[in-house]
């Protein structure tokens, strides 16, 4: 029987103590499993959030510095970002939101979901097909602020009222 008390499951399983010698039934034991966020902290890392957001910091580097291509020092700031202001400083919001937003029963089942091979090969790939477009998507947004440096683009006239 599996039960979920505040943020812990529970699985009460038949004690059997002196199973030869007793003739009484067997009582029940509650064992905790894994609390909410638990669950929720490993179907995080299970997802590989933790490098994505990590690596999302390549956007600011792009548009703070990008050149278009990546060099040693745009690879030092995305890893200095990374570090100063990544992962690590956000993990418990992110676990807050799972808990908040899931059952204990939902995190398992999307936890188990997570540990598929296959659901984990469409998340490498997804990791990777970030990774991989990584040089083109800083030539983008190093031409679109040329692009508004040059006065090819033009910020709409209500905005600038403000």
């Amino acid at each position: 029987m599996l039960a979920i008390f505040s943020s812990a499951i529970y699985i009460s399983t038949p004690a059997i103590a002196n199973a030869e010698n007793s003739q009484q039934a067997p009582t029940s034991t509650t064992v905790p499993i894994k609390s909410k966020k638990q669950l929720a902290r490993e179907l995080l890392v299970e997802l590989g959030i933790g490098k994505q957001y990590d690596l999302s910091f390549w956007n600011s580097v792009d548009l703070a510095y990008g050149t278009g291509t990546r060099t040693k020092f745009s690879e030092w700031l995305q890893q200095m970002l990374a570090k100063a202001a990544g992962w690590k400083y956000v993990e418990s919001q992110y676990v807050d939101r799972l808990e908040a937003n899931f059952s204990a029963m939902e995190l398992m089942e999307l936890l188990d979901l997570a540990k598929r091979p296959l659901m984990k090969k469409l998340l490498r790939s997804q990791i990777q097909a970030y990774e991989e477009t990584g040089e083109k998507r800083a030539r983008l947004i190093f031409k679109v602020w040329e692009d508004y440096n040059s006065g090819k683009i033009n910020v709409p006239p209500n905005l600038l009222k403000q």
